[in-house]
């Protein structure tokens, strides 16, 4: 892992979080991740502006980020991550700023999966904005594994579709892609907005009636692309998002 943090306008390499930021203690933090493929970045200005906007929501204002050279890094996951800083835990958020690179596998059309519904109510945070705590979404990646599946769905306490324990999620209902509004607590992810404008897909209020009732699906995220589902709580499902990867293969992987 590669790891700065901004610095009187400039990036300075560091290697650890200091231990009396909340960000560490308290799970305080907001972030955006960055696909980078050779050296460029996928997203990146849609990234900043969801940054942005996640910041204001915890009552601070981004600084203007210096400039990164992406070109000196390879294939990985580039994290922006803004901590609330050092403080009580009512303080002021702070806005530390640190970036985050690790090489990864990244995709496109990486194999389909299998999904089951998770059980336990899952208490997003509001906005569509990521958080540094994501102890709730690796229990259900966790409890999928245990399951014999790849991946779980989760719903909020309300019993509504939020997505999946690290993706947003599409499901084909009665022809149409539809995903969870941002209401719900669905993630206001890159991906998912290029799709729901790239194919028209539609958003809504989705429950486990809808889960049990679509005909394909498939997730997204800023490591994965677009990825099919094709077992769903036991049942097999249709894999239709083949031109919707390609699509995004053609229009910003390989751009």
């Amino acid at each position: 892992m590669l790891a700065w943090k901004q610095s009187g306008g400039v990036w300075e390499p560091t290697e650890s979080l200091p231990l009396a930021d909340r960000g560490f203690r308290y799970g305080m933090s907001v972030f955006e991740t960055i696909t980078v493929v050779a050296g460029r970045p996928l997203f990146c200005e849609e990234h900043l502006d969801r940054l942005r906007r996640a910041v204001a929501s915890c009552g601070a204002e981004l600084s203007p980020l210096p400039e990164f050279d992406f070109s000196s890094l390879w294939t990985g996951l580039l994290r922006f991550y803004v901590t609330a800083g050092p403080g009580a835990p009512g303080d002021a958020f702070l806005g530390n700023i640190y970036a985050l690179f690790d090489l990864a596998e990244v995709g496109w059309n990486l194999p389909s999966l299998r999904v089951g519904s998770c059980a336990a109510p899952y208490l997003p945070r509001p906005g569509g904005w990521k958080s540094g705590n994501y102890w709730q979404n690796i229990d259900a990646l966790e409890w999928a594994r245990r399951a014999g599946c790849d991946e779980a769905l989760v719903f909020n306490p309300a019993g509504m579709l939020v997505g999946a324990a690290m993706a947003n999620v599409f499901l084909q209902i009665d022809g149409t892609w539809m995903t969870p509004a941002l209401e719900t607590g669905a993630r206001d992810g890159a991906v998912r907005s290029w799709v729901m404008t790239r194919f028209g897909a539609g958003e809504g209020i989705l429950d486990s009636r809808d889960v049990a009732r679509c005909s394909a699906a498939f997730f997204t995220n800023s490591r994965v692309g677009i990825r099919s589902v094709r077992e769903l709580d036991g049942r097999p499902l249709l894999e239709l998002a083949t031109d919707i990867q390609q699509n995004y293969f053609d229009d910003i992987f390989a751009a």
